[in-house]
């Protein structure tokens, strides 16, 4: 009796050990299947391409490489630099007196400038030189001139005078006439002022009164 029944404890011993092991082998496959199954949903989903970077670095070059705006710098044109190398020519009418100092004698004169300002000293320098000895010259070549404005049509002559460039009353006032003569003649100058040593003198050369300045 005892033994039966060690047995059948033995043998229910062994049948719980044996519902066991196969209740682990059946449950151990489970994990492998559900990594797999991790590793397809895993493996499913969409594949995230990665850009090429020699293709990207050739967009972006195509990107910054635009095209290069158009130089804003003013081109200088044929015509802006024949203009500023033109030099104009113009016959004037330039004033002296004669041995005896008679009154003013005329003469036609062709001057060279390349600007209104040089125009004006080019005509004073024709005062200086007559070119004819029948013709003597007002103004001494050893005057010079400091400086020539012209502005709203007022002309003024900055001059040095010498001593040795001084006339008499007579033809202290026939230079001055020369000199009037010799510019009016230009329509854009209305007045003229003269200036010695940048000071406005009563006289030119202490004989006859000087106006500052001198109307047509």
């Amino acid at each position: 009796m005892n033994k039966k029944i060690v047995i059948a404890g033995l043998l229910a011993l062994f049948a719980i050990a044996g519902a066991g092991c196969a209740s682990k082998q059946t449950s151990a496959p489970a994990t492998p299947s559900q990594e797999t199954q991790t590793s397809a949903a895993q493996n499913s989903t969409p594949e995230q391409t990665t850009p090429d970077p020699s293709a990207q670095s050739a967009e972006n070059n195509g990107a910054s490489q635009t095209p290069a705006s158009p130089s804003t710098e003013p081109t200088k044109t044929k015509t802006d630099t024949e203009k500023s190398g033109d030099r104009q020519t113009q016959q004037i009418t330039v004033y002296y007196t004669d041995t005896q100092e008679n009154g003013l004698k005329e003469q036609k004169k062709e001057i060279t400038y390349p600007s209104e300002l040089e125009k004006f000293q080019k005509a004073f320098e024709a005062l200086q030189k007559s070119g004819d000895s029948a013709l003597v010259p007002l103004w001494s070549e050893k005057i010079t001139v400091h400086k020539i404005k012209l502005d709203n049509g007022a002309l003024t002559f900055d001059i040095s005078l010498p001593d040795e460039a001084r006339l008499g009353a007579g033809g202290e006032e026939l230079a001055i006439d020369a000199l009037k003569q010799t510019m009016f003649q230009f329509k854009e100058v209305k007045t003229l002022d003269l200036l010695v040593d940048g000071q406005s003198l009563e006289s030119l050369m202490g004989h006859v009164d000087l106006e500052h300045p001198m109307s047509r």
